[in-house]
Parts: structure tokens; C-alpha cells; sequence
């Protein structure tokens, strides 16, 4: 995103060497990747601000109330300097501040729980969808897939032992959410991939404390997976509970 016309709908951006990052005028993120190579494409990746709350056992996610939901007193524009800080009111009651801080090589998001008019219990975090990097026609073979996503990789360091693991994409039939990967979630997460343009994806917590990463999947990492951040409940707030993401 290098022309200013690229910027329409955000409320700020950050152009940088190997990604842009983006916060869209109506509460969504946006992750670009730079491709190493000019000839290759990137896939964007969608973050999204999550609040959630427990109601009759199932955690039920908040959108954003229409009328003033959204507010923020930083000046729209690219690359600001200061940390840039909005706040999210959603249905059910519960407002949020998010704070961001923009760093050499990554960002950091800082949840703060402002209101909470609900009794029941309230979860705070961050997602990241990784949609479809690889599309299939249905009829091909194992071998055509695990061709398809030749060195792609996941790396991640277990929550449970700080034990890190590794997987190829191609690995088509495994569980991650097992106690081989990530049952009890992980503390940083690693994807490369050249559906990133041959880049890499980090996502890390601040501590081993501050929360608990999530890969979610449905099926094989080439389609469809999420990466869920959840914010340790009673640390939120306090100076060590964010997350942080980049591009290398």
C-alpha cells in the first residue's frame, strides 16, 4: 500500500518493509504482506478485536453497538508515531480500550476491560484468519496437496511445557489441537508459508502468563484456520498482558 488512495476506510495505517498494517473505520485489521518476490502474491490476513461472553455455558461473541460503538481520540492518518488507541463498546454492555504500539519489526495490541454492565463472565483477545491459502478443486490427490504446499510450515511453542513443535503443511492429517501440539494452547506461533509471499507470520504473547494462543482448524492448514489470542482474565490490564505479530 504505498498510495494514499490504498488507504481508503482505514482510520490509521502503517506501510513497513515486509507488511503494512492497517485498523479499518469499522473496527477490523488488516495484515499485508510484502511478497520477497515481485512476481509472487501475498494473502492478506484479518485480525479481529473479539470480546465474548459466557451465557448458559457457551462463550457467544459481542458485535459492535452501532451508534458510537467505535471512538478514538487519535488523528486519522499513516504511519503515526504515537501508540494509537481506540475503544469498543459491543452489545450486552461491555467496553473495551485497545491500545497499539507500533515496533521495529511488529505491533503490540494491549486489551483494557473500561466497562462491564453484564454479570456474566467476559473474554477478551485477538483473532487472525488465515483464509484459504491454498484452493483445491476437490478431486486432487494427497500427493497433488502436499506438492501444492511444497515447505510451508507451522512452528509453536507449547503453553503446557514450553516445549517448541514444528509440522509441514503437508502433514494433512494432523490433529493440533492434541496434546502432541496444542490442546493446552501455545505462547507463540510461527506460520511461513508461500501463500505469505514467502514470508512469515510470528504471534506471540507477551508471557506465559498474559494468555493462551489457539490454532483453530476445521481441516488441513492449506484451507481455512484461525489463530485465537485470549487474554488471561485477571491480568488484563496490567502492563504485560498484549499480544504481538509481525512479518519477517
Amino acid at each position: 500500500m504505498s498510495d494514499e488512495e490504498d488507504w481508503r476506510g482505514y482510520f490509521v495505517g502503517w506501510e513497513g518493509t515486509t507488511f503494512d498494517f492497517g485498523i479499518q473505520a469499522d473496527g477490523r485489521s488488516l495484515i499485508r504482506p510484502k511478497a520477497r518476490r515481485r512476481t509472487d502474491n501475498a494473502k492478506e490476513i484479518y485480525v479481529d478485536y473479539v470480546i465474548e461472553e459466557e451465557i448458559k455455558g457457551k462463550w457467544v461473541r459481542r458485535r459492535i453497538i452501532k451508534e458510537s460503538g467505535l471512538s478514538s481520540e487519535n488523528p486519522k492518518g499513516l504511519n503515526p508515531k504515537d501508540p494509537i488507541v481506540f475503544s469498543m463498546t459491543v452489545t450486552g454492555g461491555t467496553k473495551v480500550q485497545w491500545t497499539h504500539h507500533a515496533e521495529r519489526k511488529a505491533f503490540t495490541v494491549a486489551p483494557e476491560i473500561l466497562e462491564k454492565t453484564t454479570k456474566n463472565k467476559v473474554r477478551i483477545g485477538i483473532e487472525f484468519w488465515l483464509s484459504y491459502f491454498y484452493r483445491s478443486d476437490g478431486h486432487s490427490s494427497e500427493r497433488e496437496l502436499k506438492k501444492m504446499v511444497g515447505r510451508d510450515y507451522l512452528t509453536g511453542v507449547r503453553l503446557s511445557d514450553g516445549k517448541e513443535v514444528r509440522s509441514k503443511f503437508s502433514a494433512l492429517e494432523k490433529d493440533f489441537m492434541t496434546e502432541e501440539f496444542f490442546k493446552e494452547g501455545a505462547s507463540a506461533l510461527e506460520i511461513k508459508s508461500q501463500a505469505l509471499g514467502g514470508r512469515t507470520l510470528s504471534i506471540k504473547c507477551a508471557s506465559t502468563e498474559a494468555g493462551r494462543i489457539d490454532l483453530i482448524s476445521k481441516g488441513p492448514l492449506y484451507g481455512n484456520f484461525k489463530c485465537l489470542w485470549i487474554a488471561e482474565a485477571d491480568k488484563i490490564g496490567q502492563k504485560d498482558t498484549f499480544i504481538s505479530f509481525g512479518v519477517e
